[in-house]
């Protein structure tokens, strides 16, 4: 996963290493598909052989093409997710007390930061020309649209640049939004709750490690943290 989506293009100048990544992931998720062709189960890809559009079931490529999806997008978005979750905390002590004194906020705190760190970009074909701040878009064109300025618009959000951990209501739109709207959002609301309240039950002070470089990460799709080190004192009560 990580040759594939985190390869930079000064790593990479022909795509050889991601292409090869890519295909990696293709050839084992079409050996799963394979599998449970033979060996259907209780689980999302055999779920998928049995659907039909238009009357038909999914072609290899079509198959292919939703299962390197769920492969990469059930992952790379919570592990970045994590890494935003706990730079914020270790520098906010204020939010990181209040999480840890009562666990009820986790999961409106997980809300704010997915509203607040929304990491995720989408791509769409437009269905005109335009032109947007001097640059000209073809009808047609593919056009990769960050989802973050939405969930800071003021128009929508009250302080819309404040982060506040009880925020109530709160309709962002990090998972997206309609039919293109994330089909693993409660799982990943989910795993980032249950890493707050475990990890705050058991280490409630930490800090980013001294002369830490985070560095950014901007994907295509995904903008994470190259690293977030963090440093706490271990628990001597047992």
């Amino acid at each position: 996963m990580h040759q594939s989506q985190h390869t930079s293009h000064a790593e990479d100048p022909d795509g050889r290493i991601r292409d090869g990544a890519d295909r990696a992931i293709h050839e084992f998720m079409g050996a799963i598909a394979e599998d449970r062709k033979k060996n259907p189960g209780n689980d999302i890809v055999s779920g998928l052989l049995e659907c039909r559009v238009d009357g038909r079931p999914f072609n290899d490529q079509e198959l292919g093409g939703i299962l390197y999806l769920l492969f990469l997008a059930g992952l790379d978005t919570v592990a970045s997710m994590l890494g935003w979750t706990f730079m914020h905390l270790a520098q906010h002590t204020d939010d990181r007390k209040r999480i840890t004194a009562d666990p009820t906020l986790s999961a409106s705190t997980v809300e704010e930061l997915l509203r607040y760190y929304s990491i995720v970009s989408i791509t769409r074909h437009t269905t005109a020309d335009v032109e947007m701040k001097g640059c000209p878009i073809k009808k047609g064109d593919r056009v990769i649209v960050p989802l973050a300025p939405a969930d800071r618009d003021p128009k929508a959000f009250p302080d819309a640049m404040d982060f506040q951990l009880d925020r109530a209501p709160n309709r962002h739109i990090a998972f997206g939004a309609g039919p293109h709207r994330c089909v693993g959002s409660h799982l990943a609301r989910l795993e980032l709750r249950v890493a707050l309240e475990e990890w705050h039950r058991l280490i409630p002070d930490y800090a980013i490690a001294p002369e830490a470089d985070l560095g950014l990460r901007v994907g295509m799709f995904v903008t994470s943290l190259q690293s977030v080190p963090l440093e706490w004192t271990p628990s001597t009560g047992g």
